[in-house]
């Protein structure tokens, strides 16, 4: 009797695991989709992949951390790599190339460019 509810909970935590990743993918998608939109880059083939999961702390519990790769363009004919990284379900980190037309971010005034 107990090893048929030990067989069925481990089902349903495999189950749970596989709901939350598929939900995290989801995040993480719409993520790119915003983050390209915002730095004037063109989302190639509209999906992430997983490349590194871990356990983390965050606000003192312990979280998954994911990082998924994405690879844009900047004009259509060229491939470059980005990622972004979940904290949970959270966006806390990204990297990509941003394009010549994008909104460049604000220097603050009391750094100056020096020549």
């Amino acid at each position: 009797m107990i090893g048929t509810w030990i067989f069925l909970l481990s089902i349903g935590v495999l189950v749970w695991a596989w709901m939350d990743a598929l939900n995290a993918r989801e995040h993480a998608i719409r993520h790119g989709q915003a983050l390209c939109r915002e730095a004037g880059v063109q989302l190639l083939d509209q999906t992430v992949s997983l490349k590194r999961l871990r356990i983390g702390r965050r606000d003192g519990l312990p979280t998954l951390l994911r990082r998924y790769a994405f690879e844009v363009s900047l004009d259509g004919s060229d491939r470059h790599r980005g990622h972004l990284d979940l904290g949970g379900h959270r966006l806390e980190a990204w990297s990509l190339p941003l394009a010549d037309n994008a909104a460049k971010p604000a220097r603050p005034s009391h750094l100056r460019l020096v020549e």
